[in-house]
């Protein structure tokens, strides 16, 4: 008899041994963080300096450069740089090239089938107007500001406010967006209006690559063994 419950205690031992010994401990898994870079250009329109540029079709046309980065599934940031080319505001300014540069972040909306985006904008720009300014027919009086017929810049900062909207296809997406900047005129010294700028293009995609990457460091990179003790 006191073999048997020997027996037995040593057969429940090796059981609970068995399923002590079949349980995996999966590791923890660290979060995912994934990030998606854009690059694109398009066509842009801007009537560039609206106190000034009071001529009907009289917009501006330039190549737009944009720089995105979607962190998660919501939340965009870009960097965009846009280049116009000559126009004429007869008969004040004449040869009028102009660039911005700016900074925008939005927050995104998406279809069920994820194909089309919707996103409002907002963010800063700094702008440049560059034109030869004539003082003729100058309603605003800006030849108590400028000397006539010479070349006149006028750098302003803007507040960019806008909507936009993307249409994705595999690796890439087809862009539109609209803008405002409100901006301080050097004429009336008031905030105002400054430009109205609208964009189509063509993005790409570039997944993959991470904020978290880039940004991580390089200690592993360059550690340093230490010799081993004798």
């Amino acid at each position: 008899m006191r073999c048997v419950k020997i027996f037995l205690l040593l057969a429940l031992f090796s059981t609970g041994l068995a399923k002590a010994q079949l349980k995996v401990i999966k590791p923890i898994k660290d979060p995912v963080k994934h990030t998606n870079f854009g690059l694109g250009c398009g066509m842009a329109r801007s009537v560039l300096y609206l106190t000034r540029n009071l001529n009907s079709n009289n917009d501006a046309l330039g190549f737009n450069t944009i720089l995105t980065f979607d962190k998660g599934n919501y939340f965009r940031g870009s960097v965009e740089y846009t280049y116009y080319g000559s126009i004429n505001i007869q008969p004040t300014w004449l040869n009028v090239k102009a660039q911005t540069l700016e900074a925008n972040l939005s927050v995104i909306s998406k279809s069920r089938d994820k194909r089309i985006y919707f996103y409002p904008i907002a963010g800063l720009s700094y702008n440049i107007f560059r034109g030869y300014y004539t003082g003729i027919n100058d309603f605003q009086n800006l030849s108590t500001i400028y000397t006539k017929n010479q070349i006149v810049q006028t750098n302003w900062l803007g507040i960019n406010t806008g909507l936009g909207a993307d249409y994705n296809f595999k690796g890439g997406a087809i862009y539109l967006s609209y803008k405002m900047r409100i901006g301080r005129t050097v004429e009336f010294k008031q905030i105002n209006i400054m430009d109205v700028f609208m964009v189509a293009g063509l993005r790409f995609y570039v997944k993959g690559a991470t904020l978290y990457k880039l940004f991580k460091g390089t200690r592993s990179r360059y550690s340093l063994k230490k010799p081993s003790s004798s």
